[in-house]
């Protein structure tokens, strides 16, 4: 009877072997997004936060960085402010952040240092030793009360943390008197924002507030020691006119749990399917559907697990568009390299692309992070109500046998880290295995300060032969015997944030 009741507690509170607790994923995956987006360079112009009523505006600069410093938590960061740059000498504030990775937690706690005044310790990233000297009680430590909790904001791809003064007070040396402050921190993918209000012992705010103050994220630059001619110090060197950003008309927004996996879609090559698509998004056919298959080494693959649920504004079946006539208005930009699977490979609006001029045919490879359309048996079964994404090493013999309809340009980590299916063909076995899809949006559906400003680099300019011939013949000094060949999958298609 205990073991029985002991069994059943253990469900209840996500037990782990030796009685340990697991956290909750919802929480772990917040986390895990958390960590990944939060570091980084921001800079902007924003009112005089010294001078708020002034009307003047000011340039703010963000670096927060992940250090090591096991004094302050597992989980640790390092954030400096300043006016005149991302490595000045003497910025405006320094802190330390701590992440709580406690598996009872109920929500995404960071807990915070302030740099006294004058303290020191700029740019204490470079410095190990200084960070190891680094002790909490040397700093500004606020009590546990005084977390900042943070939370999915209301907007998608965005959090929010708080910290409300009705629950957080400390004695600030600083100011010699108790403090009551009024934190408010913002975060998506592309932006920082950060709003502190302190009020003291009479109630008012010991300055006046100008608001959450948001700056954009500023692409890191490529590192002073990359080599002459290798795929960093090529980007870092490419011209603003040689990357295009992405059209919002074919491109797919698909909201994960965990995250939002971008796909750029390749109407040119699947225009009936790419239509069908467009009729299926419109009419949110996809949303609270779910990942039902990861297959290892191959592609996770989504739509509906039931194959019941009603699509009257689609087309069921859809001729195959496997391949389409090579003809003079597509572009094609050519890979010297040859290929084992066809007689010419290149790059058409920057998608991987295989073709045989003398016949005429051209058609999408099957390289990883490409999206394609399932299908039965039958070549007209497909519809593009259930698509795949490769996740393992490029399966060419696929090609001319599928549909490719786009490819990922970010959030490829979301499809491709997944639990395998037990299944055969790596699906899952049981309904609570399978992952639930939130929505599928196309970009230009949701509010311009909602998407994410991705770039390509074109594959007919200078930057996109030089970045190939890098990787075709490594100058990393890991690198003792360049190939001197590249295979059409395994040259590079650089995407970034818009500048």
């Amino acid at each position: 009877m205990h073991r029985t009741i002991a069994r059943l507690l253990c469900l209840l509170i996500l037990c782990l072997p030796n009685g340990a607790i697991a956290a909750d994923p919802r929480l772990e995956r917040e986390l895990r997004e958390l960590l990944e987006w939060l570091p980084g360079r921001y800079a902007g112009e924003v009112p005089d936060p010294a001078n708020a009523a002034s009307g003047k505006r000011i340039t703010l600069y963000h670096k927060i960085v992940r250090i090591e410093a096991p004094q302050f938590g597992e989980t640790v960061f390092y954030h400096q402010i300043s006016r005149d740059g991302f490595d000045a000498d003497r910025p405006a504030q320094q802190k330390i952040y701590a992440f709580d990775r406690n598996p009872e937690r109920t929500e995404n706690r960071m807990r915070s240092w302030v740099f006294y005044p004058n303290q020191g310790g700029a740019n204490l990233e470079k410095d190990p030793a200084a960070i190891a000297a680094l002790q909490a009680a040397a700093l500004m430590n606020f009590p546990l009360e005084c977390a900042i909790k943070w939370r999915r904001g209301a907007r998608p791809l965005s959090f929010v943390a708080k910290v409300k003064r009705e629950e957080c007070s400390y004695r600030s040396a600083a100011f010699r008197q108790n403090i009551r402050p009024e934190m408010t921190y913002e975060l998506t993918r592309t932006t920082f924002g950060i709003e502190d209000i302190l009020y003291g012992e009479s109630g008012a705010p010991l300055f006046p507030s100008a608001g959450v103050l948001t700056v954009a994220r500023v692409p890191l630059p490529a590192s002073p020691a990359a080599p002459a001619g290798s795929m960093a110090a090529v980007l870092a060197a490419s011209k603003a006119d040689e990357w295009r950003a992405l059209d919002p008309a074919r491109t797919l927004y698909m909201e994960l749990d965990a995250g939002r996996v971008i796909i750029e879609l390749a109407p040119r090559f699947a225009k009936a399917h790419f239509a069908n698509l467009q009729a299926l998004v419109a009419n949110r056919w996809f949303d609270g559907l779910s990942i039902n298959r990861v297959q290892d080494g191959f592609v996770t693959q989504w739509g509906d697990a039931s194959e019941r649920k009603p699509m009257p504004y689609a087309e069921r079946k859809l001729a195959p568009e496997f391949e389409r006539a090579w003809t003079k208005d597509v572009p094609f930009d050519a890979l010297r390299d040859g290929d084992v699977y066809a007689p010419q490979v290149g790059f058409v609006d920057g998608f991987a692309a295989a073709g045989d001029r003398k016949q005429g045919r051209i058609w999408l490879a099957h390289c990883y992070g490409v999206i394609g359309v399932g299908r039965d048996a039958a070549e007209d079964s497909g519809n593009a109500a259930e698509l795949y994404a490769v996740i393992g090493h490029a399966p060419r013999h696929l090609d001319r046998n599928l549909t490719v309809i786009g490819r990922v340009v970010q959030g490829m980590e979301l499809l491709a880290a997944l639990p395998r299916g037990t299944k055969a063909l790596g699906f899952y076995e049981t309904a609570a295995e399978r992952l639930p899809i939130r929505s599928v949006r196309y970009a230009s559906e949701v509010p311009e300060e909602e998407r994410t400003p991705l770039e390509a680099l074109r594959t007919d300019t200078p930057s996109f032969a030089a970045v190939t011939e890098a990787r075709r013949n490594r100058r990393d000094d890991f690198y003792q015997r360049p190939a001197g060949r590249i295979d059409l999958c395994n040259v590079p298609l650089p995407i970034r944030v818009a500048r």
